[in-house]
């Protein structure tokens, strides 16, 4: 009796069916994520600091004290000249050349009359009632007041100076000079002198009005201020 084989099993549907299963898994993933990447939560845009165009207030200037210096420590016309081209429009400004004036006319020997002749044409303002400095000085005015005898030599100094504004509006400043006296080269330690300089701003630069001796001594040291270099 002869054995009849088994009938040979047909694997290939199986084969089949697998690949069509592996395939669907692969299209339905494929579909997930591609789902999961269109609603991903965009990543955020770095954030743009926005600088404002509005600038931010700004101290102003601190104007500087009136040194009693201004022009250098000579006491003849280009120093005069040099501390009016050299004063701001500032009332300070018009302070510190009013001392500079006020150390170049109130001495003895006078003020040369070519001295005097270029700080008349330069540093006077057009309607000053001291406009004519030569003749003026030619007078030989007592400028001491009456403290330093004739003929002795002088000058003033305002190291241990003090100042005291007047008055002040627009171009227009009225300031009080306080000064010691130097007598035969010595200064003294209690001889004082008082001047209230008239100044105004004309053609670019502080100029003398006029000048007087209202003011005693003892009353502008009780309220005036320091110069902070003095000559």
């Amino acid at each position: 009796m002869h054995a009849t084989a088994p009938p040979t099993r047909r694997t290939w549907p199986w084969i089949v069916g697998a690949a069509i299963l592996v395939g669907a898994l692969i299209i339905a993933g494929a579909v997930y994520y591609g789902s999961q990447a269109g609603t991903a939560t965009p990543t955020a845009e770095p954030t743009i600091p926005v600088t404002s165009s509005t600038p931010s207030p700004s101290t102003p200037p601190v104007e500087a004290e009136p040194t009693g210096c201004l022009g250098g420590e000579a006491r003849d016309a280009a120093m005069v000249l040099a501390a009016q081209k050299a004063a701001p429009q500032t009332t300070n400004g018009a302070v510190d050349f009013a001392a500079s004036f006020v150390r170049w006319i109130q001495r003895f020997p006078y003020p040369s009359a070519d001295d005097a002749a270029a700080v008349g044409g330069s540093a006077m303002a057009r309607d000053s009632v001291m406009s004519d400095l030569p003749g003026y000085l030619s007078g030989q005015p007592d400028l001491s007041g009456g403290v330093v005898g004739p003929g002795v030599a002088y000058y003033m100094s305002t190291i241990p100076g003090v100042w005291n504004v007047e008055s002040a509006a627009g171009d227009r400043v009225e300031v009080s000079i306080g000064t010691a006296f130097v007598i035969d080269g010595a200064l003294s330690p209690t001889l004082n002198s008082a001047i209230t300089v008239v100044t105004v701003w004309e053609d670019g630069n502080w100029k003398i009005f006029d000048a007087d001796g209202n003011r005693s001594p003892e009353s502008l040291y009780s309220v005036g201020q320091p110069f902070t270099e003095g000559c």
